[in-house]
């Protein structure tokens, strides 16, 4: 009996790990189903003004002395640094190319190693005159800037490189009559959020984009709210919306100080 009882006990425990298994499984092809019928994407609009005295915290001075930055507005500019783009950053020397030939303005950092030369360790893309979202591009006024994104090198992070980044651009498109810097960031991108909060920026509503069916059906955010929400940065909404994601910050800062966030 003994034995019997032994054996049911294997079996009933090699059952419910069978079983356990099999739920798992089911759980993640349900998710990928549900994924591919319905697909959410979100990002915070982002706005600075560049009129005024520039943040305390933005500073153009690099964090080291071997660095410098540089702004790249032409593409003879461009063909004077892109042997010193190494192979890691996101784009490739001829998309980066592209861009600066479509409009485009790089601000770059440059570290000098001396002997051999000069490395671009960072940069950022910018645009005046569009607002381009979750696959969509429109053209603003032409005193809004648009920040792509900023590429930094892994070894490079955390060194306030963002910092001179953009201080470096919003100098530049100052000098040029610019007046408002806008981008997008997806809430996840805490890193990202921080270093804008640093630099002035405000959060002023968000874009959206909901798929049905492998894109059968896409609804966007209705253009007028996110020209609405360019025009917020000082009304009671913007405020809101950059209330909620500071939040967000603020509660990751407590928690990763073991502390309570009060």
């Amino acid at each position: 009996m003994r034995a019997v009882a032994t054996l049911e006990a294997r079996v009933s425990t090699s059952l419910r790990d069978w079983t356990g298994r099999v739920a798992r499984v089911l759980s993640h092809v349900a998710r990928d189903a549900a994924a591919s019928i319905c697909f959410h994407q979100r990002q915070y609009i982002t706005l600075a003004r560049l009129g005024g005295p520039p943040p305390a915290d933005l500073d153009a001075t690099p964090p080291d002395a071997r660095l410098a930055c540089m702004v790249v507005d032409s593409l003879e500019a461009f063909h004077g640094v892109m042997r010193e783009i190494p192979a890691a950053f996101r784009d490739s020397v001829d998309e980066l190319a592209r861009r600066v030939a479509h409009g485009c303005v790089l601000c770059l950092v440059r570290r000098d190693d001396g002997e051999t030369g000069h490395e671009v360790i960072a940069y950022e893309i910018a645009e005046r005159g569009v607002f381009s979202a979750l696959g969509r591009r429109r053209p603003v006024a032409s005193d809004i800037i648009f920040s792509h994104y900023v590429e930094v090198l892994p070894a490079w992070r955390g060194r306030g490189i963002h910092r001179c980044l953009f201080a470096t651009r919003d100098a530049y498109f100052r000098e040029r009559g610019g007046r408002l810097v806008c981008g997008v960031v997806a809430p996840q991108n805490r890193a990202s959020l921080r270093a804008l909060r640093r630099a002035g920026h405000a959060v002023v509503g968000s874009v959206v984009r909901v798929s049905l069916g492998r894109d059968l059906f896409v609804w966007d955010t209705p253009w007028q709210h996110i020209v609405d929400a360019l025009q917020s940065m000082e009304t009671a909404g913007g405020r809101v919306w950059w209330r909620l994601a500071a939040r967000l910050l603020d509660r990751e800062a407590a928690e990763a100080n073991g502390r309570p966030n009060g």
